[in-house]
């Protein structure tokens, strides 16, 4: 990669993520029903342990990009509103692993049909071949930042 490239990618990922924001990521969290209560980083925990069975808090904050210290803090507020548990990590006592209660695991099933419904909203009127393409070219830049 040349030092063009790497502006210009840096500029697509920043654009990407702007517009996301504004596009997607706002309009759920405005929409009615939207969970009450949890901060933008305390939702976006939320929603990256509903991906995954459990993570260290060192895994977490790589993936929402928080310091520990923060980290720590927004855990336990989450655990005090019974959505989110951590457990002894069984192969290394020196840490714990983070994962979503059931009750976190049954108020992201219900705001997941909240998410459905915003994004047939959003997308209705774009063309099916559009659509389709979007979803090509999303699930491959999925792929390639996971192989990275």
């Amino acid at each position: 990669m040349n030092k063009e490239q790497a502006k210009e990618l840096h500029l697509l990922f920043f654009s990407f993520m702007g517009s996301f924001h504004a596009k997607f990521w706002r309009r759920f969290r405005r929409k009615k029903g939207f969970m009450p209560g949890p901060t933008k980083n305390q939702a976006k925990t939320i929603h990256i342990l509903y991906q995954f069975d459990s993570l260290t808090f060192t895994e977490l904050g790589k993936l929402i990009d928080i310091e520990k210290g923060g980290l720590t803090t927004i855990i336990d507020q989450l655990e005090q509103m019974e959505l989110v548990i951590r457990t002894p990590d069984p192969d290394d006592r020196r840490k714990y692993r983070l994962s979503l209660s059931a009750a976190g695991r049954e108020e992201m099933n219900q705001m997941f049909e909240k998410y459905q419904e915003t994004l047939m909203e959003i997308f209705q009127d774009v063309d099916e071949k559009e659509l389709a393409k979007f979803f090509t070219s999303l699930r491959y830049v999925v792929d390639f930042m996971k192989r990275v």
